[in-house]
């Protein structure tokens, strides 16, 4: 099939506004919205911008229409793309998407109804996530534009900060860990997984105790800087995706220090708790540390991910990799354990000088009946 594209005008505007307006009947909370309004400013909104949307030919015939332009936020965004019916199913609304997502380095976004799930899916194909939700009817999905996973940022920095000849955190432990470790009486016959090691500042003081334990991290960068720090230790590290992949055992304590809030994305979130759960043994414990006071919640723009910024470092400016944040309040971290059955043990706020000034921390167990 070959596809090309034309230039929309005026005798276009009545289909593109039908297909708006039966989006609208099918999917929008029509209760919730002023509906003759909406209907007037969609009217308005194509009337004004028919010259930038763009007709779609499928072998020289008229087969849907699209809209991609910079919107008000300064991000491209593809809006209202529409093929139509006897032409669905033909790949084109997918060649679309990549033609857009192609021609441009930046993240490309746009909405979809919730209950829109045939388009969700195909977007979630095509390396869309949902970013943000709507007034409960629409999704915002975003494309980073390489389809690089957003929490994967941090490897890219540290890169940077070791091609510096520097690390980019500290290398004081954070004091909780052991502290946890001896309350609840782990002892070195039992197996231990670190979740989210980093440049080793936790994991090298567990192994220097004597402990069996296993080090991981999604950054080869850091496994690499890892295993060159502590040549002795170098079989207890390994790089490993927590989201995405699994292990072929199970552990007496498991903990995640400043990892969690790195993951801005429920699904994610839940993939991390998921991984804890099935991977802690029945009578065991996990800690989980996540930067927070308790009561702040804000997200960043995961889009914005991997975006060179200039940071403030102990060796000098230093133009690095953003990466992610989602702090949470312990009423939303606390639900979060409870739905992936996880029982909190203790939690309270602890701290970890120089790096982190406010950690929320839970000890958790699974929860195994009920």
């Amino acid at each position: 099939m070959n596809i090309t594209y034309g230039r929309a005008a005026n005798e276009d505007v009545a289909r593109i506004y039908q297909f708006c307006k039966q989006l609208i009947d099918d999917y929008e909370n029509i209760e919730n919205i002023d509906y003759d309004r909406v209907l007037g400013w969609v009217q308005k909104k194509i009337e004004h911008c028919i010259s930038e949307y763009t007709v779609i030919y499928a072998d020289g015939k008229k087969a849907g229409y699209y809209h991609f332009y910079k919107n008000e936020d300064a991000e491209f965004e593809i809006d209202d793309l529409y093929i139509f019916p006897e032409f669905q199913n033909r790949g084109i609304g997918s060649a679309v998407i990549r033609k857009c997502c192609s021609a441009v380095d930046e993240p490309v976004m746009l909405y979809v109804f919730i209950q829109n799930q045939r388009a969700i899916s195909l977007y979630k194909r095509l390396g869309f996530e949902v970013v943000k939700t709507v007034n409960d009817s629409r999704f915002i999905m975003k494309r980073c534009c390489d389809g690089r996973k957003y929490y994967a940022a941090y490897d890219e920095r540290y890169q940077t900060a070791h091609a510096r000849g520097v690390s980019w955190l500290s290398d004081v432990s954070t004091p909780i860990v052991m502290e946890v470790i001896e309350k609840y009486n782990i002892n070195h016959n039992h197996r231990l997984l670190d979740i989210g090691c980093g440049e080793g500042r936790d994991s090298g003081t567990v192994l220097e105790h004597g402990y069996r334990l296993m080090a991981t991290d999604i950054s080869t960068e850091a496994i690499r800087y890892c295993k060159k720090k502590m040549p002795q230790y170098e079989s207890h590290f390994s790089v490993l995706d927590c989201l995405s992949e699994t292990l072929n055992e199970q552990f007496d304590f498991i903990f995640g220090i400043a990892v969690v809030h790195m993951l801005v994305l429920d699904a994610d979130r839940t993939g991390f708790y998921q991984f804890i759960y099935h991977h802690l043994k029945a009578d065991g414990i996990a800690l989980i540390c996540t930067m927070g006071d308790g009561e702040l919640e804000t997200q960043s723009d995961i889009s914005k991910a991997f975006t060179l910024q200039e940071r403030d470092h102990e060796s000098g400016k230093m133009r690095v990799a953003a990466t992610s944040c989602r702090q949470v309040s312990f009423a939303t971290f606390e639900k979060e354990l409870k739905q992936n059955r996880l029982e909190i043990v203790e939690k309270g706020i602890t701290s970890s000088p120089p790096d982190f000034n406010s950690l929320m921390y839970a000890v958790v167990k699974v929860i195994t009946t009920g």
